[in-house]
């Protein structure tokens, strides 16, 4: 993914701006305090110590909720958790006009963990023992939300991710942990479910970036369920490097194959995404190439060209629907100037509104960690962008997959599904 020369400033907010400002799905109450929103950009370096990129506000609540956010707004995750910051924002902004939560400003605290786990767990307790937080969203890749969401714990307050996808995270972390996004096992199943019925793949050979437990639960878990399918996987090539640019050698290990698989299984980032694409047509190797939402980003169809066509991936959210998405867009649009990357802006708006859905519904008043934890454990019904969230089962949604695909440097969404995975597949 392309590198951000962009420092996000962020301090203690209260977010509450006048309702002729805002469009989009939230209704606007013209009785609701109102405040201008004190969130800072600026150019600066990546390298920027994290506490030297924080800017304080007055954010007086009232007593009402306060919301951490912990986002990896430079590093290797900026491509995902700006639009998922971004998105988050733009709700929070709909809330507090229209009134905020049970009547009561919504209180937001918001840091750069610059894709970093020190960081990550380091502000996590800022939030917290400093900030006062109830509540923390965000929290990065697998491996930042494992680390920052053990430390939340620790302290007995919920964390809501909205990037990780990993599906064990709360065996990691324990019950306060939440995931706003259908887990690595739902999406991979689903790729492989959609290669193998509706592409007729029957084999498959594999990529994997190692880095990241990510990549890894991803690559698990297609071929788990590939090959429960009947598929077939011929091989696997791996690479240890965030940097590595060089794929010669899997493609060789693929070329040297007996018979040409009918499948590539990318698990991979954005940042790596068009090189492995390119390198892989440019070698001849043209059958399609599936991913998951790693692969979600209009950088990759940019930077790619006509190589990303036939490139197929998963996302969380319809970008063909003409309702409340379109909504979404007009108002991300509106205030961004731009539209949102991938669908990681819609999670981060949907975890807001499901924060206001549970306190109002299960909290009765109390924003104590405890009760906020409990009240999201209470939601089963919470139908939001992303499809409807339900935690009776546990702490990760059994959400809808959409499989979308690159076409003419545009996504095209083909079809959306929930696969079926036996308890074997999940170990």
């Amino acid at each position: 993914m392309k590198k951000r020369i962009v420092t996000y400033l962020r301090g203690v907010l209260t977010i509450a701006l006048a309702a002729a400002v805002l469009t989009g799905c939230g209704a606007a109450n013209s009785g609701s305090a109102q405040t201008a929103s004190a969130v800072v950009d600026s150019a600066a370096e990546d390298s920027a110590p994290a506490d030297s990129q924080d800017s304080v506000a007055d954010a007086s609540s009232e007593d009402g909720i306060t919301i951490g956010g912990l986002w990896g707004l430079t590093g290797f995750m900026a491509d995902y958790e700006i639009p998922g910051s971004e998105g988050f924002e733009l709700a929070l902004e709909e809330i507090n006009a229209a009134g905020g939560i049970d009547g009561k400003q919504v209180n937001y605290v918001s840091y750069d963990a610059q894709s970093d786990v020190s960081q990550a767990t380091s502000l996590t307790t800022k939030l917290v023992e400093v900030d006062g937080a109830n509540v923390i969203v965000g929290l990065g890749d697998p491996n930042a939300a494992i680390a920052a969401g053990t430390v939340a714990q620790d302290h007995g307050v919920p964390s809501l991710a909205t990037t990780s996808t990993l599906p064990y995270t709360q065996d990691r972390v324990g019950d306060t942990a939440f995931l706003v996004p259908y887990g690595d096992n739902i999406q991979a199943a689903a790729v492989a479910e959609y290669a193998y019925n509706e592409l007729g793949a029957k084999t498959a050979y594999v990529v994997t970036d190692t880095t990241d437990e990510y990549t890894l639960s991803l690559s698990k878990f297609f071929q788990s369920h590939f090959i429960a399918l009947g598929g077939e996987v011929f091989g696997e090539s791996t690479y240890d490097d965030n940097g590595y640019t060089d794929f010669s050698a899997s493609i060789q290990k693929v070329k040297a194959l007996p018979e040409s698989p009918d499948v590539l299984f990318f698990a991979s980032f954005t940042d790596q995404g068009p090189t492995i694409i390119k390198q892989y047509r440019d070698a001849g190797l043209d059958q399609p190439i599936l991913s998951g939402d790693g692969l979600d980003s209009t950088e990759i169809a940019e930077i790619a060209g006509e190589a990303a066509n036939n490139v197929y991936f998963s996302t969380h959210v319809d970008y063909t629907e003409a309702g409340d998405v379109s909504k979404f867009y007009e108002a991300y649009n509106k205030k961004y100037g731009k539209e949102p990357l991938n669908a990681f802006a819609a999670l981060g708006y949907d975890a807001a509104y499901l924060i206001k859905y549970a306190v109002e519904n299960y909290a009765n008043g109390d924003y104590s960690s405890e009760s906020v934890r409990d009240a999201i454990a209470k939601v089963t019904d919470f139908k939001g962008l992303t499809g409807t969230i339900d935690y009776s089962s546990g702490n990760v949604p059994n959400k809808t997959v959409f499989i979308c695909r690159f076409n003419d440097g545009k996504k095209e969404n083909l079809t959306s599904l929930v696969p079926e995975i036996s308890a074997d597949e999940n170990n």
